[in-house]
């Protein structure tokens, strides 16, 4: 695991979604390169996979509070980006998101993808080998995802995949858009080595926006979603691919 800080691992910013057309989305990538490029990980010059695995409590605490409103909320997942680049492909995030209203912080630990599972549980040993091993900061993440872990009881419910085009700005270090299509979500086969899900989130012609900023968005990026039209969208890739999946159950 050499290449570790090569990965952010703690993130405090806020993030702004918008439901668009691919047509849209096509549109505004047209208008954004004389002031973004691509995210240089990017291997296929287009996008790259995303593969999350969500976990909740016997009694949805996760998903009841997001869907009933609640400004400050924690969910615990595990990450993969199965071709982010070559030194993510065996490797995942697991990550504790905590939300603020719009802001946005998340804190994780970069960990073997096969042993994921296995670190989330104190009492594994593939978890106390790894703690002893971890830097301070990780043993710090690690207790807080432990104490989340433990006090619900937390499962793996659901597998959210999408794919990602991730782009920097050329001036603001810590401004990005991203745009996500093809969300899908799973409740079998949990594995997050098996593949995308097999239900779609959103239809395939819509995209996901994101707008993701530290302090001010730019004038021009402003400009740029105004032109368009664009119109906030609040969601929850894991709550609305639950809802997804009882909403089939239901049929």
């Amino acid at each position: 695991m050499k290449k570790i800080q090569s990965f952010q691992k703690y993130f405090n910013r806020f993030e702004i979604k918008y439901q668009i057309s691919l047509e849209e989305r096509d549109r505004i990538l047209s208008y954004i390169p004389p002031f973004m490029k691509l995210d240089p990980h990017v291997r296929n010059n287009y996008n790259y996979e995303v593969r999350s695995l969500y976990f909740d409590s016997h009694f949805q605490h996760s998903f009841l509070e997001k869907r009933n409103g609640i400004a400050i909320r924690k969910k615990l997942r595990i990450r993969h980006y199965p071709n982010y680049s070559r030194d993510s492909q065996q490797y995942a995030f697991i990550e504790i998101k905590k939300k603020i209203n719009e802001n946005v912080a998340k804190s994780r630990i970069f960990v073997p993808l096969n042993k994921a599972v296995s670190i989330l549980d104190s009492y594994n040993n593939e978890a106390k080998n790894f703690y002893e091993n971890a830097s301070a900061q990780d043993k710090s993440t690690l207790d807080e995802i432990w104490f989340l872990y433990k006090k619900y009881n937390v499962k793996p419910v659901c597998v959210v995949s999408y794919h990602r085009q991730p782009y920097m700005s050329r001036v603001e270090k810590t401004f990005r858009l991203t745009f996500d299509t093809n969300l899908k979500v799973r409740k079998h086969n949990l594995d997050l080595r098996f593949g995308v899900g097999s239900r779609y989130i959103i239809p395939p012609n819509i995209c996901i926006m994101e707008v993701k900023f530290n302090n001010i968005i730019p004038k021009w990026a402003i400009k740029i979603i105004q032109k368009n039209d664009c119109v906030q969208y609040k969601i929850s890739k894991f709550a609305a691919g639950l809802e997804k999946t009882k909403i089939f159950a239901l049929i």
